[in-house]
C-alpha cells in the first residue's frame, strides 16, 4: 500500500461535484437519460452521476465519495480511477437496458457502491477482518431491503430511489475484483 499525504484526486472530483451542483441552475440537459443519449448527448452517461437531485442528495453522496475515494486512492490514483470508470460502466449500462424504465437518472450511489466493494476487499486482502465480511454482507442486504421495499434506507431525497442501480455498482465492484484476482493469478504464474 502507498501512503499518500492528500488525496488530491478524491478531493477534486468531491469540489467539481459540488461546483456543478453550484454553479449549473438547470440541471436537466445534464441527467441521465436513456432516450437523450440514444440520441446522441453522449455526454449524460458521465454528467449524470456528477448532477444532484438536491443538497441532501448531494452532501450524502460527496461525503460517500469523500471517504471512499480517498480510501482507495491511499493505494492507487489509478485503482480509482478504475474504480468510477467500472462504476460508471456498470449503472449506466443498467440505465440504458430494457429493465430501466426512468427517464432521467442522477446521482452517484450507484457508482459509489463500486467505490464500495473495492475498499472492502483492499482491506480485507490487508486485513482479513471479519468486520469487513460484515459490513460488505450489511452492504448487500441494504440493497436487498431497498430493491424490495422501493424505499432508501439511510437518506430522503426529493426524487424517488433507483436501488437497482446500488445492485450494478456492486456488480461493477465485484466484475473489477474479479478481474483484479485473475490479473493477479495470472501474473504469478
Amino acid at each position: 500500500m502507498k501512503s499518500r499525504q492528500i488525496p488530491i484526486l478524491t478531493f477534486t472530483l468531491v469540489v467539481l461535484v459540488i461546483a456543478l451542483h453550484a454553479l449549473v441552475p438547470d440541471r436537466t440537459p445534464l441527467y441521465f437519460s436513456a432516450d437523450a443519449i440514444a440520441k446522441g448527448e453522449s455526454w449524460r452517461v458521465v454528467t449524470g452521476h456528477l448532477m444532484h437531485a438536491d443538497a441532501s442528495h448531494l452532501l450524502w453522496n460527496c461525503l460517500g465519495l469523500a471517504v471512499l475515494g480517498a480510501l482507495i486512492e491511499r493505494y492507487s490514483r489509478i485503482g480509482l480511477w478504475a474504480s468510477l470508470g467500472i462504476g460508471i460502466m456498470a449503472v449506466s449500462a443498467l440505465l440504458m437496458s430494457p429493465l430501466s424504465q426512468l427517464a432521467y437518472y442522477c446521482g452517484l450511489s450507484g457508482v459509489l457502491n463500486t467505490l464500495l466493494l473495492v475498499v472492502l476487499w483492499l482491506e480485507w486482502s490487508r486485513t482479513r477482518s471479519w468486520l469487513v465480511v460484515a459490513i460488505a454482507c450489511g452492504s448487500i442486504a441494504k440493497a436487498a431491503i431497498e430493491v424490495t421495499t422501493g424505499h432508501s434506507v439511510l437518506t430522503d431525497i426529493s426524487w424517488p430511489p433507483y436501488a437497482w442501480s446500488h445492485v450494478a455498482g456492486l456488480a461493477g465492484g465485484a466484475l473489477l475484483i474479479g478481474f483484479l484476482n485473475v490479473s493477479k493469478l495470472q501474473r504469478s504464474s
